[in-house]
């Protein structure tokens, strides 16, 4: 496509230098020859080009009611308004408005609680995934200002708030009317599904500003106030928060990117579930009935959902294999691997013990999650034979910083082996829940991508990296290939070499012929080699976390329509 000098508006950074000439130009190329202003021009506009990709940072509110309709801003940078919009949830309408970044939403009636993805794209590139909450409450969107105690935004329960810590020094404010024998519970998402990169405080004071209950760190980097009130009152609902990487700022953080939403009711909450394969089953507060509902929608990217009817609050839940043998607290283990056993830790200097028939020689591996999913526990694993009373093995820390406990260990003869985990502070709580792996131990690996969306073009090559995480002393040889390639893309497979520099690291490079347009999805796939470096049956898909409970395995490219060459004036 030609452009004239006359329909470009051709920008350099955020300044504009040439406008419709219809408009009034507002440079003047005086004593320039035309042929050096059509050069600057020409100049302009490629780097326009070059800095033309969408990108969307975030939505605002970052939460919706479900059966309702919902104006929302888009933040970010876009080109081109409108966009092409994606959205994983069917039940989630997302159309543009006529004025750049303004959104409605409509959400079915029949949609379920969690998170919507939303992700905009041109003809240029793609931006990333952003998070929508879907909450069965109504939706209250902070008023400015609040931060002080006689600003406090009134609030119904239960309802879910959206609010935004936007400047240095912010902090929002909520007011509650609370009755006696009421449990009021707060629930703060931000740091964990919205991916805001602030460490939030709650606080629940009195009128006058004494602090009743003060709140940090409790689902990750969130905050959670459980209270029970003791008499008729009115109380208020503080939150700010601390940059989630300190720096030497003394004093709140906030920016236009510390979103959070609050789940406040005095009414049933779902903290989180566990689950087999035939039920689930909820923990949280004001429960009387701790069944939860699963639902999954194969075409959402989010694992599936699990909740209660009427409650705030939900959980998502990791996919159930049928060659696991899951253990819901309070069920009885058999001894069946592999297993994942559910628990909590209810009171001080507790040890849950559990206990296997092992083959001799044969290796082992137990490993915890809890502080990896949010939760408080900091684990110890104690492996010991009953018969001997001998310690096998013993870990509190998989990895530095990490908090997981994570041990292999051999059996030295046929038997019982136990299997102790114990929390190394002493505390307990209602999050102080973990998952307990427990199984043969052999060699794995895993293959990753630090990105879920690609631009490529046919003049530039993409140089597309996979970390290959080498587990239990796996030493095959993994082919590494890019499959179900949109038209026109082409990429040769890479051998990673269980030594030397494709070890843990290999790149794939990933061409567009002249007729690759437009968007697709990929995959990557690794194929484990055997002696002969032939292919086995055995293959490790590719993931990108999106967040740590949601790894997605599919990823896009865009390929930008060639410009047409400029002919000379």
């Amino acid at each position: 496509m030609r452009h004239s000098l006359n329909s470009i508006n051709c920008k350099c950074g955020d300044k504009s230098i040439l406008r419709s000439r219809d408009a009034g130009c507002s440079v003047v190329f005086a004593g320039l020859s035309h042929r050096l202003a059509w050069m600057l021009v020409l100049c302009c506009f490629t780097s326009q080009l070059a800095h033309a990709q969408i990108k969307l940072d975030r939505v605002f509110p970052p939460a919706v009611a479900v059966g309702a309709e919902t104006a929302v801003t888009a933040e970010g940078t876009f080109p081109n308004w409108p966009p092409n919009i994606d959205c994983d949830v069917n039940q989630v309408s997302v159309s543009a408005g006529e004025e750049s970044g303004k959104l409605t939403i409509k959400v079915a009636d029949d949609a379920s609680v969690g998170v919507a993805w939303i992700r905009f794209h041109d003809d240029q590139s793609m931006t990333g995934l952003v998070p929508l909450v879907l909450s069965t409450a109504d939706v209250f969107s902070e008023t400015e200002p609040n931060d002080k105690r006689s600003q406090a935004n009134p609030i119904e329960l239960p309802t879910l708030v959206a609010g935004r810590l936007a400047k240095g020094g912010d902090s929002d404010a909520y007011r509650v009317s609370l009755k006696a024998g009421q449990t009021l519970v707060v629930s703060a998402t931000a740091n964990q599904v919205l991916k805001s990169p602030m460490d939030a405080v709650l606080q629940l004071t009195d009128l006058r500003g004494n602090v009743l209950y003060h709140s940090d760190d409790v689902r990750g980097l969130d905050p959670q106030i459980v209270y029970p009130t003791v008499s008729d009152q009115d109380l208020l609902i503080r939150i700010f928060a601390f940059p989630e990487t300190p720096n030497s700022t003394i004093g709140y953080a906030g920016s236009p990117s510390f979103l959070y939403t609050l789940d406040v009711t005095t009414g049933p909450f779902v903290d989180h579930v566990a689950a087999n394969e035939k039920r689930a089953i909820a923990f949280g507060y004001n429960l009387e009935d701790q069944t939860a509902t699963v639902s999954d929608i194969a075409e959402n990217l989010s694992p599936p959902i699990a909740t209660i009817p009427g409650a705030l609050g939900w959980s998502w839940v990791p996919p159930v294999y049928e060659a696991v043998h899951r253990v819901l607290p309070g069920d009885e283990f058999e001894g069946t691997l592999p297993a994942l056993l559910f628990g909590h830790f209810t009171k001080a200097d507790e040890t849950h013990r559990y206990s296997f028939t092992a083959n001799k020689g044969k290796k082992y591996r137990a490993e915890v999650r809890s502080k990896a999913d949010g939760f408080l526990l900091d684990s110890k694993l104690t492996i010991t034979d009953p018969k001997s009373g001998k310690t096998l093995a013993s870990n509190d820390d998989v990895s530095s910083g990490g908090y997981d406990a994570g041990v292999d260990f051999t059996a030295a003869e046929d038997g019982p082996i136990d299997v102790a985990i114990s929390e190394m502070l002493g505390e307990f709580g209602p999050r102080h829940f973990y998952q307990l792996s427990i199984r043969e131990s052999k060699p794995e690996c895993q293959l990753s991508i630090a990105e879920d969306h690609f631009v490529i073009t046919q003049a530039k090559p993409l140089e597309l990296s996979v970390s290959v995480n080498r587990k239990s002393g796996f030493q095959s040889k993994i082919r590494v290939a890019a499959t179900d390639l949109p038209e026109g893309i082409q990429a040769e497979p890479v051998v990673s070499e269980p030594k030397g520099d494709t070890a843990k690291t290999i790149k794939l490079k990933v061409t567009a012929s002249d007729n690759a347009i437009g968007h697709g999805r990929f995959r990557i796939l690794g194929t484990i080699l055997d002696a002969d470096d032939q292919p086995t049956k055995e293959t490790i898909q590719a993931t990108y976390n999106l967040r740590p409970s949601v790894p997605l395995t599919e990823f896009w490219l865009t390929v930008p329509p060639v410009p047409a060459k400029e002919a000379s004036p």
